[in-house]
């Protein structure tokens, strides 16, 4: 996605060079000038839109996370944690909040990778957006179901 935008941002730095080139070059009477000014309006709209989208798209530089746990077993459920946040909740994990992530798994996990994994894969099977300390009750407690007024479960 960012080769994309960034080829987008390109292509409207070189529209602008051009735009300014014509509106410099173009020879337009008084009253072909005050009937483009709707145009560089819009466009300049465009372009504020552009750079607002793109503090979002192209953020600080990331720093480089480090995991506490070193399984190949963590590994793969973290990287399947980071693809159930984006693919059921829209969250792109970035890298500063990926590393607090991974620092708050260890503490509440007491650095022990089998429970880190337990936790991510508690809060994945019940659609949470966070993972928290589970007790042997949650997991053996199923989630009461919701009911309508009439009784009827939904």
């Amino acid at each position: 996605m960012l080769k994309h935008w960034n080829k987008f941002c390109e292509q409207i730095t070189a529209a602008e060079a051009k735009l300014q080139e014509f509106l410099t070059n173009g020879g337009l009477s008084a009253l072909q000038g005050k009937k483009l000014q709707k145009f560089i309006k819009e466009w300049n709209d465009i372009k504020a839109i552009a750079d607002d989208f793109d503090r979002f798209v192209n953020p600080i530089d990331p720093i480089k996370v480090e995991s506490p746990f070193d399984q190949d077993d963590f590994r793969y459920i973290w990287r399947t944690w980071k693809e159930y946040l984006n693919e059921e909740h829209g969250i792109t994990m970035r890298s500063r909040r990926e590393q607090m992530s991974l620092d708050l798994l260890s503490e509440l996990s007491e650095n022990n990778p089998d429970t880190a994994i337990a936790y991510l894969r508690f809060a994945m099977a019940h659609g949470y957006r966070k993972f928290f300390i589970v007790d042997e009750k949650a997991k053996r407690t199923p989630e009461p179901q919701k009911t309508s007024k009439d009784g009827d479960s939904w």
